[in-house]
């Protein structure tokens, strides 16, 4: 030990080594002032590895030439230093000196990084910690070790710094190629660390696929430490081919044998993906005219046919949208879950295409899919777009976010909940809360927006120019955003036109405010301890039910952590509810009725909250004040029909205990029961009746839920927000049973409610026009109940 720590001591007055020890440790101490930097937790530690990858091998080529010279006893070489006798000791030197460096560069950043977030934050700095030896350590050693093998395969340093920059290139080819050829969007690199997916899958953590790649990466580090002994000349200081010690090359047939072992099973340790292995692991396959479509084994075949009609017709709509579509069947890849998503692709929460590739991924959700039809725009573009990736490119390989994911938004459709694109765009406006199109259309204006604000307003310029310009010029623009070339106009004077459209759109003072409701949360670059939160968060929901003390605990600390999240701070009282701490959760909401004032929708969510302790307390006259102050607020038609639909259970015996069990059962078979039991003593009532309709379509017994819906209809007294929803559900119900002349029918009888909800109604009476021209009729349901 005490030669290494000499050679070690040498080799940092080595000009060289010593600027790029300073390098990596003081340039991954100052990231700390970044967004997201200052914690030792994800995104330090992909820096750090990124960085002693790259630059660590210089100091294991610095260490092999400073052992040559101590072999060949010229200078400069440390006062100190033996001659090794042996191969191994001088492998051992060089390598045990090299690493003893490139360990410690991470240390600096480690501890500034920790010291950081207890001092000038409220971030634990230990939240995600264990990425930091995950990632940082293996690419230490295999740098250090690499470096050296190829500090003695050369003497020049310029040429044994060559041959490392090729290794390092060469391991980019096992890392690229499976996404770029594959299903999958991880990337294990052993040089350079980890990336697990997506930026929006906020909530990471160490999965195993991580812990058997970080073995391989050591045992790779061994082999490359066992060909530099079998080589090494002690002569000469250089790796000779002749005659190599057999001994050691036996040596290393074990560690390869393991690496062996580990790539042949990569899929099933998820080290990486491949389509045959993915293909084998959903087990479901359907193919129609334009897709092979791939689905999670088990998944019901009357879904499976609905879900592969549902293709089609959005594939109809995006190809009438672009004016283009690809020649090739697309590869639909869909999961049962999240969670399983997660483990074989790499992206959780996050839906992605690979339009070069002619596919997308996505996890299942109630019919219609919500983000399919988006998804299937980003594929389908794919013959207007440029580069080897097939979609909006600067030089043919930088991706233009705004244009890409703007197009996919606009293609996806005018609506998105009870407003319209432009509708939401223009709230976003009048709240202050729009990114500058014209960054956003630029190469990096896209990453520095908060996700749901940058994706709403580039769809809503991109769907104006579409219905303007026509769908020739936006396949023009597509390739490469040039905005002079498909319009003939600088892109300055096009956004102001479209910012003129929206600002001109009639919108109510409660619009604006479901805008700001939607789109108030930041990106995560500008989220206090956003890693740390969003694990927090995502754990205290799964928790809540089960052990709601620990979801008590994770939602006080998140709400700690970013107090202007009042979010956290409703999941804090649901907790205390779900605890019977009526009085706790109370004075909670109280809190945080006075810091949301003045913002309408927010104040709606906090009474809704506070009326459902005082319910649970059995206070109704208090209930009803807060559910009053929700219908007052007219914070959107989901808060007003369930302050409705409470204030209904109060006025009648016979609706409280249904009610009461649709909102808190957790079981649909209990809520169907109670409310179907209440029916038989007041079959008239337009609440249970809507109710029960709603919630047999939701279980899937369309045709059931006719009746009770027509029921709600005809009664008296139903509230205009429940009778817009009971009469959207109808035209739904009309369609999922099979009736098109229904669907016809209703669409037709319509109220003008306004153009989100023209346009989502329109949409079954076009879904009908498509599948009795394709199909030859609806798909009518098997049966009854799931």
């Amino acid at each position: 030990m005490r030669q290494v720590l000499t050679r070690a001591s040498s080799l940092l007055r080595r000009p060289a080594v010593l600027a790029t020890v300073l390098l990596l440790a003081g340039g991954g101490s100052a990231l700390v002032l970044l967004p997201l930097f200052g914690v030792p937790g994800f995104e330090l530690s992909l820096a750090l590895s990124i960085a002693v990858g790259l630059l660590g091998g210089g100091i294991g080529i610095a260490a092999a030439a400073q052992e040559r010279r101590i072999l060949l006893g010229s200078a400069p070489t440390p006062a100190q230093a033996v001659r090794p006798s042996t191969p191994g000791n001088a492998v051992g030197h060089a390598l045990g000196a090299a690493l003893l460096l490139n360990v410690a560069v991470p240390a600096p950043p480690f501890l500034v990084a920790t010291l950081f977030a207890w001092l000038r934050t409220a971030c634990d700095p230990f939240a995600l910690v264990g990425f930091y030896p995950m990632l940082t350590l293996p690419s230490a050693a295999m740098a250090a070790s690499a470096g050296v093998l190829c500090g003695f395969s050369a003497e020049r340093p310029r040429r044994a710094v060559g041959h490392y920059a090729l290794l390092v290139l060469l391991s980019a080819v096992p890392t690229v190629w499976p996404i770029v050829a594959g299903p999958q969007v991880f990337a294990f690199n052993h040089f350079l660390g980890h990336l697990p997916g997506p930026l929006y899958d906020e909530a990471l953590k160490i999965s195993p696929a991580l812990g058997w790649f970080r073995l391989e990466t050591l045992l790779w580090t061994t082999v490359l430490a066992g060909l530099a002994v079998a080589l090494l000349d002690v002569g000469t200081g250089r790796l000779r081919r002749a005659h190599p010690r057999r001994g050691v090359l036996a040596a290393l047939v074990l560690p390869l044998v393991a690496i062996g072992f580990m790539e042949v099973r990569g899929p099933a340790l998820g080290l990486r993906m491949t389509e045959a292995w993915l293909t084998q692991e959903l087990g479901g396959l359907r193919e129609t005219e334009h897709f092979v479509f791939h689905y999670w084994r088990g998944k019901p075949r009357e879904e499976v046919d609905r879900f592969a009609r549902d293709l089609e017709f959005r594939w109809a709509q995006t190809q009438q949208f672009l004016g283009v579509a690809p020649t090739e069947r697309i590869h639909v890849w869909l999961y049962r879950d999240e969670h399983e998503k997660q483990r074989l692709v790499g992206a959780g929460r996050t839906q992605f295409a690979k339009p070069w590739r002619l596919e997308f991924h996505i996890q299942d959700r109630p019919f219609p899919h919500s983000v399919l039809h988006h998804e299937l725009a980003h594929v389908m573009a794919a013959p207007a777009g440029s580069g080897p990736f097939r979609v909006t490119t600067r030089l043919g390989l930088w991706p233009l976010m705004g244009v890409i994911e703007g197009f996919a938004v606009a293609a996806d459709g005018p609506v998105q909940g009870d407003l319209t694109l432009h509708q939401w765009a223009a709230g976003m406006r009048r709240q202050k809360l729009a990114p500058d199109m014209r960054k956003l259309m630029g190469p990096e204006g896209f990453y520095q927006s908060a996700p749901a604000r940058a994706y709403t307003v580039a769809g809503s310029f991109l769907l104006y120019l579409a219905d303007t310009y026509g769908a020739a010029r936006l396949r023009a623009l597509y390739a490469h955003a040039d905005f002079e070339a498909a319009y003939e106009r600088p892109l300055g004077e096009l956004v102001t036109e479209w910012e003129n459209h929206v600002d001109a759109l009639p919108l109510d003072d409660a619009a604006v405010a479901r805008a700001f409701a939607r789109f108030r949360t930041g990106s995560l670059f500008t989220r206090a301890c956003a890693r740390e939160v969003a694990r927090l968060s995502e754990s205290a929901r799964q928790a809540l039910a089960s052990d709601p003390e620990d979801a008590l605990e994770r939602y006080r600390r998140a709400a700690e952590l970013q107090p202007d999240e009042y979010g956290f701070r409703l999941g804090e009282a649901a907790a205390l509810s779900q605890l019977e701490r009526y009085a706790d959760a109370d004075a909670v909401l109280a809190a945080v009725t006075e810091r949301v004032k003045g913002q309408a929708v927010l104040e709606a969510e906090v009474a809704m909250a506070r009326a459902d302790v005082a319910l649970r307390r059995e206070q109704p006259g208090e209930a009803r004040g807060f559910l009053d102050t929700v219908l007052a607020k007219d914070a959107g038609p989901e808060l007003t029909r369930t302050a409705q639909v409470k204030l209904a259970a109060m006025e009648s015996n016979a609706r409280q205990a249904p009610i009461d069990a649709y909102f808190r059962a957790s079981q649909d078979e209990v809520r169907l029961l109670l409310l179907a039991r209440a029916l038989t003593a007041v079959p008239s009532d337009p609440y249970l009746n809507y109710l029960l309709g709603r919630r047999l379509q939701q279980v899937g017994s369309p045709t059931l839920a006719t009746g009770y819906l027509q029921q709600a209809l005809a009664a008296e007294g139903l509230p205009d927000a429940l009778r817009r929803e009971a009469l959207r559900l109808r035209v739904e119900s009309a369609y999922l049973s099979g009736d098109c002349g229904a669907v016809r029918h209703e669409v037709g009888a319509l109220p003008d409610f306004g153009a989100a909800f023209r346009a989502a109604t329109d949409e079954w009476r076009a879904r009908c026009d498509f599948e009795e021209k394709t199909f030859r009729g609806l798909l009518v349901p098997r049966q009854a109940f799931r």
